[in-house]
């Protein structure tokens, strides 16, 4: 953020990170080598991106090419300074939870430690081999549980990325969350595309140059195909979920493509927005199930200690 400010007041690229690397001293390593790489020639995008993540290196590699960079930079500083304060507040939100759960993880162990092997002793033989098999069933379970967790997980990683994006989005609750992220994402990436004069087709053919294993090549590939079949894009918007239906009606207006592009840039600012709320109220409900939790795991402890206590004294009464 504090680098589009200082290119939209007049600075020009290079004093502006000289700059940075004076007030923000810690950062002087990494401002240096984006500083080298410029003077090799390289372009800003390709300097800064060791330190991003694929699709936030896209947006600033688009913006860059064709778009505003201040106002794009503007716009990442934004949300990531966003970002970075929301898992703040979540990582002070789970503090004192994860401290109680540590405490009962550690008094769960004293109790298997100390308690269990003498309430053992109080049980029939009978009842022991009890425990034990109902033990393994529970130890299969879990076993079986893990298993086909890992290798659900090992196939969601070898999909290509189109598919994992559909997956992720239909995830209650944080499905919704990450939809609205893409259709910021992908609304503020077409603005800029559309702002500087490029076509659809255009489009797709420079999504085409991006790295194979991206979300914007693999659409760009795809819309491609469809439209060289002679298919519509409304077709094509209503076949992914991450793809905003109201892309929809905008481009049905018959508005220019500069035109579309500047009702996008309001369209991605309000699902900006909604983005936001929707990780407020997200957070909102962290603590209050891990609370839930804790008072699940506590219920368990005492029944672990009382049903082994009720079978001893049944066995006494009769």
């Amino acid at each position: 953020m504090l680098l589009a400010d200082l290119l939209r007041v007049g600075f020009s690229l290079g004093e502006a990170l000289n700059f940075i690397k004076v007030i923000i001293p810690r950062k002087a390593k990494q401002i240096d080598q984006i500083i080298a790489t410029l003077e090799h020639g390289d372009p800003f995008s390709m300097a800064i991106k060791p330190f991003l993540n694929e699709n936030i290196y896209y947006q600033v590699l688009i913006s860059e090419k064709h778009g505003d960079l201040s106002v794009s930079l503007q716009a990442l500083g934004t949300y990531l300074t966003a970002k970075q304060k929301q898992q703040t507040k979540l990582l002070q939100l789970l503090e004192y939870p994860f401290l109680l759960l540590t405490f009962l993880g550690a008094l769960l162990v004293g109790m298997k430690i100390y308690i269990f092997p003498e309430l053992s002793l109080w049980n029939s033989a009978t009842q022991v081999h009890k425990i034990k098999f109902s033990n393994v069933l529970i130890f299969i379970a879990l076993v079986t549980l893990i298993g086909c967790l890992y290798i659900y997980i090992k196939r969601f990683l070898k999909k290509p990325i189109v598919k994992r994006v559909e997956v992720i989005c239909r995830i209650p609750i944080v499905g919704n969350v990450y939809r609205t992220y893409c259709h910021y994402y992908l609304s503020l990436n077409l603005a800029m595309l559309l702002k500087s004069g490029l076509g659809i087709k255009s489009i797709c053919a420079m999504l085409a140059n991006f790295s194979s294993t991206s979300l914007l090549y693999q659409i760009g590939t795809a819309l491609e195909k469809q439209l060289s079949e002679g298919r519509k894009t409304s077709s094509f918007v209503k076949r992914y979920p991450f793809i905003p239906e109201e892309l929809n009606i905008l481009m049905n207006k018959g508005n220019t493509a500069e035109g579309l592009g500047q009702e996008l840039v309001m369209f991605s600012k309000i699902k900006y927005q909604k983005l936001t709320k929707q990780i407020e109220r997200l957070i909102g409900l962290i603590q209050p199930l891990m609370f839930l939790l804790i008072g699940l795991v506590i219920v368990l402890m005492y029944l672990s200690m009382l049903l082994p206590m009720y079978h001893s004294m049944e066995g006494v009464y009769k």
